[in-house]
């Protein structure tokens, strides 16, 4: 097949979602298709020299007109472009089939009022949230993603997200499927485990026997950093097994480190930043904890997984659903479950049980695997492709010397090759 794909930029240091568009790429390639990507910028050499890059040019004073300019941008590009399935994942609307990686706007916003016990603290931050001109674009954007008229094609990657656009958006659940996030799980893998992790716990000062759970993430507020600091202090008495935090993502820490601090945790957990190379910090943790309040589907939990990490996470985590509760870790109801996640961590200071959920946790994250989850997603771009050559007139596929020379008439955008 001849797909498109649309992301606003790609660059696998930024963050998760960029790393999955470049490894759906490769998946998609190794399986035979040809991949244009239209994209605002790419990372010189991220991506496989056979995605063709076709730049979309777009501006904006502020966040929220750049968003739209971007989608509006590449809707030009792509409405009269010739493929056998185009595909949107973030912020874009003209398109076959539309994988919300960022989950629902309505759902992420729910999900954020939860940090907020005061029930008026609540309605005066989505108050705030739904005031903000950046929420009107998100709207806006996802209004024209689920117009019925559209007829778009729908992947969420948890079951949670699926519901989220039958409520928010009124999607049928006949256009929804529902595919899971993946990893390729040999990205995190590293030669030298055991030296790995002896040196990059000498780097940041924890000693060789001690116990080590890890948090990654940018947004400390949405991935539930409080509650987790919270938990550390409430089972931070007598007899308890010592747990030393490693906090790994660039959001601000001052708060949090001050949070730590009043709670009598401030030597147990440590702030590293944004760290360039996240599998030193995986291999030389015991466990991995995110708390979230909202992850459509986290490829860090997946990640973990892969490194033999037992987890612990919530059921606001679309990735949760592949795990079972008790076998690779532990599947907290909220992120506030103080009780809860205290007895995960004392789970998982007993070393049998961690060793027993870490061989588990190895085989789901090896288990689920990119090729078959980019096999998943071209079952649903081949059903695209058939109805489009069932169709007559212009929507038919044309020739290939055809497409060849639409490319070149087109001078809405630059071209290049994923390692330019």
């Amino acid at each position: 097949m001849r797909l498109a794909l649309n992301f606003p930029r790609v660059d696998p240091t930024k963050g998760g979602a960029e790393t999955y568009i470049v490894d759906l790429c490769r998946g998609l390639l190794r399986r035979g298709h040809s991949v244009d990507l239209y994209t605002g910028s790419w990372a010189e050499g991220a991506l496989p020299a056979e995605v063709r890059c076709v730049r979309v040019e777009s501006a904006g004073r502020t966040r929220s007109e750049q968003i739209a300019a971007f989608a509006d941008a590449s809707a030009a590009l792509l409405k009269d472009a010739d493929y056998d399935c185009t595909v949107g994942f973030i912020n874009t609307y003209e398109h076959d089939v539309i994988i919300p990686q960022g989950g629902v706007h309505g759902g992420s916003l729910r999900a954020n009022s939860m940090r907020f016990a005061n029930p008026l603290l609540r309605r005066l931050y989505v108050l705030g949230k739904v005031m903000n001109p950046k929420h009107w674009t998100y709207r806006a954007i996802e209004n024209r993603q689920y117009d019925p008229a559209r007829g778009a094609r729908v992947v969420a990657v948890s079951r949670m997200v699926a519901g989220h656009l039958q409520e928010f958006n009124g999607v049928p659940k006949g256009r929804i499927r529902v595919v899971p996030n993946a990893i390729d799980p040999d990205r995190v893998l590293v030669p030298q485990p055991g030296a790995t992790r002896a040196a990059f716990r000498s780097k940041v000062g924890l000693a060789p026997g001690e116990l080590v759970g890890l948090f990654v993430g940018h947004n400390y507020a949405l991935k539930g950093l409080e509650p987790l600091i919270r938990g550390l202090a409430a089972r931070n008495g007598p007899g308890a097994r010592p747990i030393k935090l490693l906090v790994c993502g660039g959001g601000r820490p001052g708060w949090y480190r001050r949070l730590a601090e009043k709670l009598g945790v401030g030597d147990a957990v440590h702030f590293l930043g944004f760290h360039d190379d996240v599998r030193e910090c995986y291999w030389a943790s015991d466990f991995f904890v995110s708390p979230t309040y909202y992850d459509p589907c986290s490829l860090v939990v997946f990640e973990a997984l892969a490194c033999g990490l037992p987890v612990v996470t919530t059921a606001c985590n679309g990735a949760s659903e592949l795990m079972a509760h008790g076998r690779q870790g532990f599947v907290l109801s909220a992120p506030g479950a103080t009780g809860e996640l205290v007895a995960a961590l004392d789970a998982l200071a007993d070393d049998a049980c961690r060793a027993a959920l870490s061989a588990e946790a190895t085989k789901l994250g090896r288990a689920w695997t990119f090729d078959r989850h980019v096999e998943a997603l071209a079952k649903v771009f081949e059903e695209v492709a058939a109805g489009k050559r069932k169709l007559p007139g212009p929507h038919a596929p044309r020739r290939r010397s055809d497409r060849r020379t639409n490319a070149r008439t087109n001078r809405n955008a630059t071209h290049g090759r994923g390692n330019a």
